[in-house]
């Protein structure tokens, strides 16, 4: 029998040092581990690099904390709002460095890492200035035209990514660490196997016996996570498949608020610098607007009937 995974948040946290590089789970407007990062913008870490493919809000929100130096990424947008005004502005003005790939690029490299390979070969990103253009790293290091020994045919060979820690968010998972994800996973598997210390944030806690009940929802198995929390609502004001939608004024406040420097600044001092901790961040949202966010348990996503229609 294994050992428990089970730790607070603030032990899972301070296993991020000043210039990790870090990695996330999530897509757009889900699954992303906004509880932790919350968490971590309040510890001062600095100088860290993330290695994402779609974690938007959590690169912008370690950007508009000035935690953050380097980037590889494929994109990062906000979904229905736009650009992501801090992430983008510390590219524009060379204080954050940035590696550009494809989306499948960026996968291929964490893939070739949780492999354990020397690179990953794939088709995109040849004839493009992916290939061509430095970031910080120079061009040969990142990618390399390759023909194949068996047919002659002429492929992208990407190199390994390795981040220092993968976080989480998912459904709910034992003590032990195997843990449960559904609807859409995005690349988390990969993100997991690519890094050196993965850390899990989860809606539930449940008994080992119930995981079993359902093996193919396991999405990451206990012997890959090394610390493990206990955190509902964990990826608010995002959304969790399942258990809640994301809150659309919440996610606009913070897109209005960063139209400048100085209201991203206050919007930082309110609702990350001025709340001590997760719970008093759900608390100042209060209990009616999460309830509302509730999904549907059968349908995994909330249902509106629509005003006129019979009950």
């Amino acid at each position: 029998m294994g050992h428990s995974k089970l730790v607070s948040l603030d032990d899972a946290v301070a296993l991020v040092e000043d210039g990790m590089s870090i990695t996330a789970g999530g897509f757009a407007h889900s699954h992303q581990p906004m509880g932790f990062f919350r968490t971590l913008m309040r510890t001062g870490r600095k100088d860290l690099t993330i290695m994402g493919v779609a974690e938007c809000w959590v690169a912008e929100w370690l950007a508009a904390a000035g935690m953050l130096r380097r980037a590889y990424f494929s994109n990062f947008m906000f979904e229905g709002f736009g650009r992501c005004r801090r992430f983008s502005e510390g590219i524009e003005n060379g204080t954050i460095e940035a590696e550009d790939h494809s989306h499948f690029g960026m996968v291929m490299r964490l893939a070739a890492s949780g492999l354990g390979l020397p690179f990953m070969p794939m088709r995109s990103q040849a004839g493009t200035d992916i290939m061509n253009v430095a970031g910080f790293e120079h061009p040969a290091a990142k990618a390399q035209m390759f023909r194949s020994p068996f047919d002659g045919t002429v492929v992208s060979l990407v190199s390994p990514l390795k981040p220092d820690i993968a976080v989480i968010h998912a459904a709910r998972a034992d003590e032990l660490g195997n843990v449960e994800l559904y609807g859409t996973t995005s690349v988390i598997e990969e993100q997991v196997r690519a890094a050196a210390k993965v850390i899990v944030t989860v809606e539930e806690i449940v008994t080992t016996e119930e995981i079993r009940r359902n093996p193919q929802a396991t999405l990451i198995p206990g012997m890959m996570v090394d610390k493990l929390v206990h955190l509902p609502f964990g990826a608010f004001p995002l959304g969790v498949y399942g258990y809640y939608e994301y809150d659309g004024a919440a996610l606009a406040d913070y897109y209005e608020a960063s139209r400048t420097p100085e209201g991203t600044r206050v919007w930082l001092d309110t609702w990350v610098h001025g709340i001590a901790t997760h719970w008093d961040y759900l608390d100042a949202h209060g209990a009616s607007r999460l309830l509302a966010l509730r999904t549907d348990p059968h349908l995994g996503y909330r249902y509106d009937i629509p005003e006129g229609v019979a009950r």
